[in-house]
């Protein structure tokens, strides 16, 4: 792949190998290979340099969630800036290779993050065991796992602190109908909000025990 008069090689998925041929032409060019119109801009750069800073000093790629939250960006917003996706937009641009983010299966769910799933002890059923060691962080990944990807919104999270408000008060979940009501919600907004379930979804990533 040439850009601006210099020759890159690439892997056989179009990415970078090796990685230290990158620099800032590559991202340029690249960036328009993939159908970003213009010139790349400050937002775009912020994620392009905090891939790049991550995977040179700690040899890892964060998760889109991580890179989401660390950098302030709302996930709508890297889809707008980044039309590709995370691994095939910020990732590809950034002369992260395939194989690097294979090899390390940087692709999947918080599974994929060592550091941060043991610091939880869990129940059989994947819910948070100890109410009182939920933070924001159980949270985004639980969120990540059961979303396929997505990450908490403000709605998301006037929900969860609904939810966690209620239960430290009660020591009882809300009834659906109740959640709803107290946050103006219909049955079918919260829903979508948390498609696999109000005790399965959003009862669990709020941190609040199971209950049959």
């Amino acid at each position: 792949m040439t850009f601006g008069g210099k020759s890159y090689e690439l892997d056989d998925n179009g990415f970078l190998d090796p990685s230290d041929q990158w620099d800032v032409g590559f991202a340029e060019g690249m960036a328009k290979d993939i159908g970003i119109r213009g010139d790349l801009t400050d937002d775009h750069w912020k994620m392009i340099n905090y891939v790049r800073r991550k995977f040179l000093e700690d040899r890892t790629v964060p998760m889109q969630v991580f890179a989401c939250m660390e950098n302030n960006v709302r996930l709508h917003d890297l889809r707008a800036l980044f039309p590709t996706g995370y691994h095939r937009g910020v990732c590809k641009i950034a002369g992260i290779n395939y194989r690097f983010m294979y090899e390390h299966n940087y692709w999947l769910t918080y599974e994929t993050a060592p550091p941060a799933k043991p610091r939880y002890q869990l129940d059989a059923l994947g819910f948070l065991a100890d109410f009182e060691e939920w933070d924001e962080d159980f949270a985004a990944m639980a969120m990540y796992e059961l979303g396929s990807g997505q990450v908490l919104t403000d709605r998301h999270w006037q929900v969860i602190r609904y939810l966690r408000g209620y239960y430290a008060k009660n020591k009882n979940i809300p009834a659906v109908y109740e959640t709803c009501q107290v946050n103006n919600l219909s049955l079918d907004a919260l829903r979508e909000l948390f498609p696999a379930g109000y005790r399965r979804m959003a009862c669990l990533i709020a941190g609040l025990p199971f209950f049959v």
